[in-house]
């Protein structure tokens, strides 16, 4: 067999596993737009399990849950809403009590992955407003800055050594690619399960305080 028809052959390889790799992406963008699962907040006191369109790097940097009571909780049991945010996180945290308001923080170094969880209570015009939310951002950042781009960066010579011991260096660019969409999806995928469980955690503390709130109102 001559140059030409090496070259020839390898060309074809390369079209051939192009076109699959074009399919396979075709057919996890189909998988993602259809099945993907987002936590969001709802009214009330949930966060719905919707299918539909997430962010592309897996789930939104914030999430926040609020809801309101007819009636004014008692200031002087604020106490008791603190107790439960540390009971239930495991974290003392920073507290603020004023006369018709309270915050409370979770301890977390600011630098880390959280969670930077915020609960507020007030009291105004005979109406209680609970409100909580959760920053993602550092646990994005040590997914797709760790995972992503120390494994994805740091290991690239992985799929480029392969096709050069295999005799085929025309094929390093679909490994590449191959590579650098197998690092996407995989990191996408463990934000997203990180990012629900922490929403998962976070709804547990809501629905806490909500029926503490109710509770006294009623």
């Amino acid at each position: 067999m001559s140059y030409r028809d090496d070259r020839d052959a390898d060309q074809a390889r390369i079209e051939a596993l192009e076109g699959d790799l074009a399919s396979a992406r075709r057919r996890i963008a189909e998988l993602e737009g259809k099945q993907s699962l987002a936590l969001v907040p709802v009214s009330g006191s949930a966060l719905a399990v919707v299918e539909g369109k997430v962010p592309w790097y897996g789930s939104p940097l914030r999430i926040d849950l609020t809801r309101t009571f007819d009636g004014a909780y008692p200031a002087d049991a604020f106490e008791e809403l603190i107790d439960i945010a540390r009971e239930i996180t495991g974290d003392s945290g920073r507290s603020e009590v004023l006369k018709s308001s309270l915050s409370w923080k979770s301890d977390s170094n600011q630098k880390g992955v959280g969670p930077f969880l915020n609960l507020t209570v007030s009291v105004r015009e005979g109406r209680t407003v609970v409100t909580l939310h959760d920053r993602l951002g550092g646990l994005a950042g040590a997914y797709w800055g760790g995972v992503g781009g120390g494994v994805g960066g740091g290991a690239i010579s992985a799929p480029i050594m392969l096709p050069i011991a295999a005799g085929a260096p025309a094929l390093i660019p679909v490994f590449v690619l191959g590579w650098l969409g197998a690092i996407f999806f995989g990191v996408r995928s463990l934000y997203k399960r990180s990012a629900r469980k922490r929403a998962v955690q976070m709804q547990k503390l809501f629905d806490a305080i909500c029926v503490a709130v109710e509770a006294k109102l009623s």
